[in-house]
Parts: C-alpha cells; structure tokens; sequence
C-alpha cells in the first residue's frame, strides 16, 4: 500500500512533500531508469518512449524535466561522475598512508563500478561516444581522476614512499589502462570480479615509480 492510498486517497504522490521533493523524486526516479536504459541500448539505439516506458511516467511529465534524449544523457553521466569523484575524494581523504591513499583509491574506484555496472557503462563506453562535445567532457573529466592519482604519487614521494615523482604521461596512461579493464570487464559481465583486482593494480600504479 502507498503512502498516499493509505492516507486516504489523496493522490498518486504523497502531498505532504514540496513541490521540490516531488520533483527531486521524479527525478531520481528518471534517472535511475535512464541510466539503465542507456547501458542496455546505448546513445543511438534509446528513444524518448523507452525512457518513458522504464520509467512509468507520462511524456508530459519527462518533458517538465528534460526537453531531449539528450539532455537527459548528460544529466545521466554528470550525476554518475559527481557521485563517483565525490565517494572517492571521501574515501581517500582519512586515509595518511600515501601508500595506502593509492590503494584505497583503485579499491573504492573498482568497488563503485562493480556494484553500479549500468551506471559505468554510461560513463565509461556509451557518453563519450555520443559526439565530440561528450568526449571532450569525458576526457576532462579522466584528467580530474587522473590528477588525483598524481597527487598521490607525489605524495608517496615526498615521503621517499617511492623513487620519483609522477610524470603526466605515465599517470594518464595508467588511468587509461584501467579504464579499459574495467570496460572489458563491463562488457564480459565480469565487473563482479573488479574489486578483486585493485591490490594487483595499485601495485602496479606504485611499482612504476619504483625506480
């Protein structure tokens, strides 16, 4: 029973929330479709009507929120690259080891793509593939994750932790081949198995700057 049925009929939403609950509800209910939806079909093969459909709403309703399929991806992908840069600056944040800091953040990155594949697969494969504008976004954003990889060498570097500081080029190469495991991994349904490698990738992160 809803909470509105059991109030007495006052509706098909709860009354008792804002304007702006309900729509932040409406919201993140349509995302949480989209997101899906986009995984499974990709940019090109996903429609107005699909979304409508995983979502259970009325056009009228999604286009009060969004005026296009593709207004829709973008807020798709910022919100996943938000929750996701936000859970690793906070997982890494408390850890002093810098050391540990590097692998505590290829730990908390595999862990969030195994437990959100549809969401990852967003991120990582159909966005940047929508066009020039998305990719130039997505690789911006990889620059981000990246820097906070170089800041974390350096780090251990700082404090003899390991042989050299970190250069650019080799940090956005490591990012990148990471990446493209976890993108196989999404694309084999193997991304259960990620968070089991992070220990052997953040050896292989610190083990470059060895020397």
């Amino acid at each position: 029973m809803t909470k509105a049925s059991a109030q007495g009929g006052r509706g098909k939403y709860d009354r008792s929330q804002t304007p702006d609950q309900r729509r932040h509800e409406r919201l993140e209910k349509l995302l949480d479709a989209a997101t899906d939806v986009f995984a499974a079909n990709g940019y090109s093969g996903t429609r107005v009507d699909d979304i409508v459909e995983a979502t259970g709403m009325s056009r009228r309703t999604l286009y009060q929120l969004f005026d296009s399929v593709d207004a829709i991806l973008t807020e798709v992908y910022e919100r996943a690259v938000r929750i996701s840069f936000t859970t690793l600056v906070q997982r890494i944040a408390t850890v002093t080891d810098p050391i540990e800091r590097i692998h505590a953040g290829i730990q908390a990155w595999l862990d969030m793509i195994a437990e959100n594949p549809s969401a990852a697969t967003v991120v990582f494969d159909v966005y940047r593939h929508a066009g020039p504008t998305q990719a130039a976004k997505y690789e911006l954003n990889t620059a981000r994750y990246s820097m906070l990889m170089l800041e974390a060498i350096n780090a251990a570097a700082a404090a003899g932790r390991v042989g050299r500081a970190a250069d650019e080029a080799t940090v956005y190469v490591l990012v990148k081949g990471i990446e493209a495991l976890c993108v196989r991994a999404l694309h084999r349904g193997e991304h259960a198995g990620l968070p089991g490698m992070a220990p052997a990738m953040a050896r292989l992160i610190v083990e470059a700057f060895r020397g």
